[in-house]
């Protein structure tokens, strides 16, 4: 069985200098044994930069695998997932031109989808992804770690 989906929600950056801002991604997912899935993610967020000597925006973009594992329940399956993944951070700063930085890193998480058809879900799911610092023209960022909250919905074929 295939699946895919779409979420959006909140990212909340670790780096203190960057600010919280808009998160979406979409999924595409391959069940296994029952129960375990293989999933594909691609996301993106926007954050500010705040309290540098500069202003400006950093958009990470992330490419994840993980495993998912969930549990049967009626219409509600919680799950819990980890992977590795690929994160590219964009920047655009003040008087400075843009740049980019790439790093490895994972996530680990969990969620719970709703059933409101046979096929189809409600997805809220809180994902912590790790990822080591970053730099833009003007500065490193030490770290490049986020939180991200999202509601979805997704589709199983």
């Amino acid at each position: 069985m295939w699946a895919v989906g779409g979420s959006i929600g909140v990212s909340i950056p670790t780096d203190p200098s960057l600010d919280s801002g808009f998160d979406i991604s979409g999924n595409i997912e391959r069940y296994l044994p029952s129960r375990v899935s293989v999933r594909g993610q691609l996301g993106t967020a926007w954050w500010d930069i705040v309290g540098r000597h500069f202003t400006g925006t950093v958009n990470p973009v992330y490419l994840d695998g993980n495993l998912v594992y969930n549990w049967e329940g009626g219409k509600w399956h919680p799950y819990v997932t980890g992977g590795i993944g690929l994160y590219h951070f964009r920047s655009e700063e003040s008087l400075a031109p843009n740049g980019s930085d790439t790093n490895f890193g994972g996530n680990v998480g969990g969620g719970i989808e709703y059933f409101y058809r046979r096929r189809s879900t409600i997805t809220g799911e809180g994902l912590y992804h790790a990822v080591g610092a970053f730099n833009t023209p003007l500065a490193t960022f030490n770290e490049g770690s986020s939180w991200t909250f999202t509601v979805g919905l997704k589709h199983y074929f």
